[in-house]
């Protein structure tokens, strides 16, 4: 008796990893859709104080694989304490009349480069073909807060995390942003 129910306990497991792994959209993969000779760079900001806003363009993605994806969200790879995410936004570049920022901070950015300001989409259900590129006109930039007055903050990395054939992928590539010592209030 006792084998018999260890018998239906082993398989009721193994039916039920079978069916959780390969196709459950909830299970996270590590992707690589967007190859690894990706753009690193370092964005420093020595102007934000604590409860600025702070927004930083993502590195720009093309899709290296033979399926389409569409992507679900973009974050900051690592996140320390005294920043907090608050999304990511999808803007057309010619929004920014004088030219894209590569970075603004409240304390430190012109109101006119505010991303706030500008019109903006959801990078969720935003979709690449094989072998596209974000394209030239469009920007994606990640919004942050700064919670603390430590310095320095230092946020590794930028997520993609992206479903392609009805599977769940996260990819983080090399973008670093370092909050400096701020400068006195202007």
């Amino acid at each position: 008796m006792i084998a018999s129910a260890a018998i239906v306990v082993a398989i009721c497991v193994g039916v039920g990893l079978m069916l959780r792994s390969p196709g459950d959209p909830s299970t996270t993969r590590e992707g690589d859709a967007f190859g690894t000779a990706d753009g690193s760079y370092e964005i420093g900001i020595p102007t934000a104080h604590v409860n600025d806003d702070v927004w930083y363009f993502a590195p720009a993605i093309t899709n290296h694989s033979s399926k389409k994806l569409t992507l679900e969200d973009v974050r900051p790879g690592t996140l320390p304490d005294g920043i907090s995410f608050v999304e990511a936004r999808l803007f057309d570049k010619e929004a920014f009349a004088a030219g894209v920022p590569m970075s603004w901070d409240t304390s430190g950015g012109s109101a006119a480069d505010d991303p706030s300001s500008k019109p903006s989409t959801d990078v969720r259900g935003y979709t690449l073909l094989p072998g596209q590129t974000l394209p030239d006109q469009k920007i994606v930039y990640l919004h942050i807060r700064v919670t603390s007055a430590k310095r320095p903050l230092m946020s590794d990395g930028v997520k993609f995390i992206y479903q392609q054939s009805g599977k769940r992928y996260s990819q983080t590539l090399n973008a670093n942003l370092t909050i400096a010592p701020a400068s006195s209030k202007r």
